[in-house]
């Protein structure tokens, strides 16, 4: 396949954000161009890169609005939210706990561009806010209009964030396509993400049931005190992709949850470590013959001669609230749908058999970061409780059929795959054309 660069990671990253041009996220020229001035492996060049167009398309935005032209100026918004998203994706600051100063505003920014987005949409959409713990979590309800609906009351997916995504992009994934199928869709920023995280100081967490079930009592009451929405709380679906992926499958443990999409999801973060750093160095320091001083001394010098891996740690170190390599490290092994595990190291036991819905699981044959046997197939594996009807499995080679991690460039068919499940499961009936 063409590249945009020699780096895998910046050429993942490139198409990640054409592959939203389908849904407004991005237009071809404008991500050509921004990509003929970036630099390989230098965050200044792809921040520079990014505002500029960003500023671009936020003033093509204000002409639209000047002049009248709805439909221009959302389209418009939208690419600006995407493009300044963007432009701070590559800061690593002055490594974990130590952001670039930036990073606060740019993702106040893409929020407010958003926002101002969706008061120009042609369907429905409520802001959220979110009682969790002692802090509001903001999100966002997308619902069809009434000549979208299908029989019945309106079905709900919530799709959640991943480890690097914040819930203004994931607009340009199930969002943007699900109210055209009668579906509504709910997208928030939960603890470590967007602007949970860069505004108010929320880590990360593993245990995302606890925090889909804030949303979860949200919806419900949201439901109680506007009855015209018709939201079928007896139609509710989770979804997520990569990391989101492992946060939907946990947040199916909650028995109202009736069907899940796990796009190429993570098993266990632990063993996405192993495939990343030398696995007998791993091992000797797991046994304890090797200190976490050693082992901060050896993947600090990882990071100081790989911009990918300074990026890795430096994220997870971020999310986490976390700023030794050691201890990031050792973090990532709560982040598992694994609870025991046999002497011979074989699954004895998983999350997963909390799971009661139905479940698509997919997986990229091509993906930059996880392997789909350790992976998807060990999830499908794990699911016990769900007939054949009831679990699917889709593993992609090709990057134009989903190939890559997170289906990134083929979002509409990931789409098209997703909602057809939804459908068998919650018996949405559409007439065949031609």
């Amino acid at each position: 396949m063409f590249k945009f660069f020699p780096n895998d990671f910046f050429n993942f990253e490139t198409i990640r954000i054409l592959g939203m041009t389908r849904y407004g996220g991005a237009d071809v020229a404008e991500v050509l161009e921004a990509v003929g001035k970036i630099k390989q492996d230098d965050p200044q060049s792809w921040h520079d890169a990014w505002a500029e167009q960003a500023e671009r398309a936020t003033g093509f935005a204000q002409e639209a609005l000047d002049s009248g032209h709805r439909t221009a100026a959302r389209r418009a918004l939208l690419r600006a939210t995407n493009y300044t998203r963007a432009s701070g994706y590559m800061f690593t600051g002055d490594g974990a706990l130590s952001p670039d100063p930036r990073t606060l505003s740019i993702s106040e920014d893409a929020a407010n561009l958003f926002r101002r987005a969706t008061q120009l949409f042609d369907n429905p959409v409520h802001e959220l806010k979110i009682p969790f713990e002692d802090v509001t979590l903001r999100g966002y309800l997308f619902l069809p209009n009434a000549s979208q609906r299908v029989p019945g009351k309106v079905p709900i997916l919530i799709s959640n964030n991943g480890a690097d995504s914040i819930q203004e992009e994931i607009y340009f994934i199930q969002a943007a396509a699900g109210p055209e199928l009668g579906y509504g869709v709910a997208t928030f920023d939960g603890p470590g993400q967007g602007l949970a995280l860069h505004r108010d100081g929320l880590r990360m967490r593993p245990d995302w049931e606890t925090v889909n079930s804030a949303l979860l009592k949200h919806l419900e009451k949201l439901a109680q005190e506007n009855t015209e929405l018709e939201l079928d709380l007896n139609r509710i679906a989770v979804a997520g992709a990569s990391l989101g992926g492992y946060f939907a499958l946990r947040a199916a443990a909650d028995p109202r949850v009736k069907s899940v999409i796990a796009i190429d999801p993570v098993y266990d973060l632990w063993d996405f470590a192993m495939r990343h750093v030398n696995k007998s160095f791993l091992s000797a320091w797991s046994k304890g013959w090797i200190s976490d001083a050693v082992v901060d001394t050896v993947v600090g010098i990882m990071m100081r001669l790989a911009f990918q891996a300074r990026w890795e740690l430096t994220l997870m170190g971020n999310l986490y609230g976390l700023r030794r390599p050691s201890q990031i490290m050792q973090t990532m092994k709560e982040y598992t749908l694994r609870r025991e595990t046999k002497s011979n190291g074989d699954d004895e036991s998983s999350y997963l058999g909390d799971v009661h819905a139905s479940v698509l699981v997919t997986g990229a044959g091509k993906s930059l970061y996880l392997d789909v046997d350790d992976h998807t197939t060990r999830v499908f594996r794990a699911l016990k409780s769900q007939s054949p009807l009831e679990k699917q499995l889709w593993i992609a080679q090709d990057p134009g059929e989903g190939g890559l991690q997170a289906k990134i460039g083929a979002i509409e068919l990931c789409n098209q795959k997703t909602f057809r499940f939804l459908d068998q499961q919650f018996g949405i009936v559409r007439e065949r054309l031609l």
